[in-house]
């Protein structure tokens, strides 16, 4: 079993953190995708519980993650470098799915559920003037990266913001603890998910109008409380993070009885509207909070594959829509699918994209920047301290004798300064001064020659007493 991951204090320096179990539920996350998009196609009870389970955590858990990380990167790079970092990780690959893939999957989902042989090319003519069934949104499962570019738009204003509100003194008296730290996180997003929701009916709503740009923005609206949690429990995890990645059975039984009363009607307030929503909401923050603690205890060390998957499961992401119908259409299937060939697809999706993703986007630097972002950038100048190298101790170089050298036999002994680079010097004093070490000691003349003989002469006392780097005492007046 993994062991539970550190975590630094707040303020301190993420050089080198890197949180493991995040990055490993985050591609687990989106993996789920898969089966909750397949389950569009048809009507199967097993598959509808997992899209419907899926809705009551899965996306939210996905913006408490990014909001963390998109904290970590202003923290590591200023808010101007991860602004831009942010927006080519984001927009560069949802600009080419939308281009890319999204026309030809929105081909097939108007085939699929019209049971329709339209052509492509007719349909890229007359594609919003029928009113054809199925998901024809033209952003369809990207508007996870729509509302992120919103985020990131927000996130240096909201981490001032809230870095100040977690340096005040009542919110670290509400914070004490970890009873109070997770009333306190539920009360903030409930508290921030109903004035989201009496902002968009009375003030957002009636001036935007409807179409696509509504349910974006009320999308954003929906899980702008998670994406400010996530920066929360960065700007303040050496408290909030112990507190609130562990199991909460308490607050998760409570929570699953007022979900119970909204489902069934139990209680009329909560049964519809924002008291349905925020019944979702309270019930969402303690399975945060536990599978949180599930992917500290068991992917919080480094693991090739979870990292792997990590990595993959962006590509995962943005193809897998395709794929989906890709197969449907190929396997000739109707609108209606039972739950043996729903699984068939998913397994034939996973294939398709992770073969894409291995044999395709990993092997071209330029579908890497596209398909997942991955952009080389540098840390702000002076973002995190120097480490401070220790200077080498002092070494007592004696005094070197005459070096004895020949004319015939070609053999010298004497001291030697070790080259850069070479297996001696040690990498971490780079820059420091190099000290001097004896040389090996002169192979013996075999030339059958005998060394010329000098005579020994004793050198002077230098009046400094200093010592020259080559061993030899300095000459007077050095």
């Amino acid at each position: 079993m993994g062991e539970r991951e550190a975590v630094p204090a707040a303020g301190a320096s993420t050089a080198g953190v890197r949180y493991h179990h995040l990055d490993a539920l985050r591609g687990v996350i989106m993996l789920i995708g898969v089966f909750v998009h397949v389950a569009t196609l048809g009507d199967d009870p097993v598959f509808d519980g997992i899209a419907r389970a899926s809705g009551l955590f899965r996306m939210e858990a996905f913006f408490v993650i990014s909001g963390f990380l998109s904290a970590m990167l202003t923290a590591k790079y200023g808010p101007g470098l991860a602004l831009r970092r942010r927006l080519a990780a984001v927009g560069v690959p949802l600009a080419a799915t939308l281009v890319l893939f999204n026309p030809p999957t929105l081909w097939l989902i108007s085939r699929f559920h019209n049971r329709s042989d339209i052509s492509f090319a007719d349909f890229l003519r007359a594609c919003m003037a029928p009113a054809f069934e199925g998901r024809l949104n033209w952003y369809l499962h990207l508007w996870f990266l729509l509302v992120l570019l919103g985020y990131a738009l927000l996130t240096p204003a909201a981490v001032k913001l809230l870095s100040r509100f977690v340096s005040t003194r009542c919110y670290q008296q509400a914070t004490a603890g970890r009873l109070r730290a997770m009333t306190a996180i539920t009360l903030l997003v409930l508290g921030t998910m109903a004035a989201g929701r009496i902002g968009w009916g009375e003030a957002i709503r009636p001036v935007i109008g409807s179409g696509f740009h509504t349910d974006l923005v009320r999308r954003t609206l929906e899980f702008l409380p998670f994406f400010l949690l996530g920066l929360l429990l960065f700007l303040d995890r050496g408290r909030l993070v112990p507190s609130f990645q562990r199991p909460a059975p308490v607050l998760l039984s409570v929570s699953g009885l007022v979900l119970l009363a909204s489902w069934h009607g139990w209680v009329d307030t909560l049964a519809m509207g924002t008291g349905r929503v925020l019944a979702e909401t309270m019930f969402a923050i303690p399975v945060i909070a536990t599978i949180f603690a599930a992917a500290s205890r068991w992917g919080s060390r480094p693991s090739p594959a979870l990292r792997y998957l990590a990595e993959a499961s962006y590509s995962v992401y943005l193809l897998h829509f395709f794929w989906i119908y890709v197969f449907a259409t190929l396997l000739g299937f109707d609108p209606g699918l039972g739950s043996a060939r729903m699984l068939l697809l998913v397994v034939a999706t996973y294939a398709a994209t992770f073969a894409t993703h291995h044999l395709v986007i990993l092997r071209f630097p330029l579908l890497r920047r596209i398909f997942n972002g991955r952009f080389p950038s540098k840390a702000r100048p002076g973002s995190e301290p120097p480490v401070a190298v220790p200077p080498a101790p002092p070494v007592a170089v004696p005094a070197a004798p005459p070096v004895l050298t020949s004319t015939r036999g070609g053999c010298a002994a004497g001291w030697a300064r070790p080259r850069a680079g070479s297996a001696s010097e040690d990498p971490s004093q780079a820059g420091s001064p190099a000290q001097p070490t004896r040389a090996s000691p002169a192979p013996r003349c075999t030339s059958g020659a005998r060394p010329a003989r000098h005579p020994r002469r004793r050198p002077a006392p230098s009046p400094s007493g200093t010592v020259s780097p080559s061993g030899t005492p300095s000459p007077p007046g050095a």
